[in-house]
Order: C-alpha cells, then sequence, then structure tokens
C-alpha cells in the first residue's frame, strides 16, 4: 500500500524483454526569442553539450523536430475530418533508454548540473513546455516492415 497521497506506481515489464522507454518532450521556446535562434541553440549548443553524456548511461536514441512555423503550415495539406488541430510546440524531443533508472542517472552527473541544468532557461519556457512517457513501438523502419523496436 501506498503512503497517503502517494499514487500506486503500476510495475513495469522487464526492459530486457524488447520494451524502451520513449521520454517525449514538448518544447516551447522562450519568451521573445525567434524561432531560428531557438533551433539554432537546440541543434548546436545544446546537442552538442549533451549527447555525449546520453550515451554514457545508456541512451538509445535522441531525435529533435522542431515544428517552425514553415512546416507547421503544411499542415494544412494533411487535414481532414479526423485530424484538423495542429499542435503548436517549437519542438518535439525524445529520448529512448532501457531503464528509466538511466535517464535519472544523467540529471545526476554533477557534469549535468554544471553545465546543463541551468542551460534551459537560456532558450526554453520550462514552465510552459511538458514531457510525457511511454513505451516506443516501431513497425516500419528504413522503408520495410519491421516488428519491435531496435537499437542500432
Amino acid at each position: 500500500m501506498s503512503a497517503v497521497n502517494e499514487p500506486d506506481i503500476p510495475v513495469l515489464p522487464n526492459p530486457t524483454e524488447g520494451k524502451y522507454l520513449c521520454l517525449t518532450i514538448c518544447g516551447y521556446r522562450k519568451p521573445g526569442m525567434s524561432e531560428e535562434a531557438y533551433r539554432n541553440h537546440m541543434v548546436n549548443v545544446s546537442a552538442p553539450m549533451t549527447k555525449g553524456l546520453m550515451v554514457k548511461y545508456g541512451v538509445k536514441r535522441w531525435t529533435q523536430i522542431h515544428n517552425q512555423t514553415a512546416t507547421r503550415a503544411l499542415m494544412s495539406q494533411l487535414f481532414d475530418a479526423q485530424m484538423a488541430n495542429v499542435a503548436d510546440f517549437d519542438c518535439f524531443s525524445q529520448v529512448v533508454f532501457e531503464s528509466i533508472e538511466d535517464y535519472k542517472r544523467i540529471k545526476q552527473d554533477p557534469w549535468y548540473k554544471q553545465h546543463l541544468m541551468h542551460d534551459h532557461e537560456n532558450f526554453a519556457d520550462t514552465k510552459k513546455s511538458m514531457m510525457t512517457i511511454g513505451f516506443i513501438q516501431e513497425f516500419v523502419r528504413d522503408g520495410e516492415v519491421v516488428d519491435g523496436f531496435k537499437t542500432c
């Protein structure tokens, strides 16, 4: 039984069964920052500082999807009766790993605390941005039908 006001944490499947978690950050840029300055900071400042640390702690994949005005406008060509709402996030960042402990170790690393933790304030609206986590399922890879997620 859990303590008062603490939700029960569901038991997750064994990560060695081929299931990987995917942390998805739905990000907004810092108010007053241009889309290009935001993308530039994420791609050319944050990513180079972050990717080695992610590898060190077992991250299998990390991607950024930049949802800029120009690409968001392409959605008008895809609208139909079921899909007509466009997400207004500036970026989707997805981090794939086997265990939640892997990602927690990144955030506990002294280098992360010194160099990365406060960098988010330079480009992101951390109060408005959102995140979620779930198991990643892969069905098509490199133009081929697949059954499950494969690490590179």
